[in-house]
């Protein structure tokens, strides 16, 4: 399923699919995304597999990626928009990075 960015958002395509777009592409989440970024100049969201609603991975249009934290405010209304990185992407060198507390750096 895809859809277009409203005007103001960074987050506006949904890409959603199952094993089968896996086996079909021969690639996981994060690469696809990698591939999709790379190819359409995109950034993309990967679930992070944690267990953190409000944080992801961020995949920058030259393929880095890290995670980042999002607004959950903003998700509440149907939008992604990234506050933070938790680490530094080379490709979002303008993100300002705040690591996560002790307690969460493992995850």
């Amino acid at each position: 399923m895809l859809n277009p960015p409203d005007e103001d958002e960074g987050f506006g395509w949904v890409l959603a699919g199952d094993a089968a777009l896996a086996d079909a592409t021969g690639q996981g989440e994060r690469e696809l995304a990698v591939a999709l970024a790379r190819t359409f100049g995109v950034r993309a969201l990967v679930d992070d597999g944690g267990s953190y609603p409000d944080r992801w991975v961020l995949v920058s249009t030259d393929g880095s990626s890290g995670r980042v934290l999002t607004d959950e405010d903003a998700a509440s209304d149907g939008h992604l928009r990234v506050v933070h990185a938790l680490e530094p992407i080379s490709g979002e060198p303008q993100l300002a990075v705040v690591p996560p507390p002790d307690w969460a750096r493992d995850w």
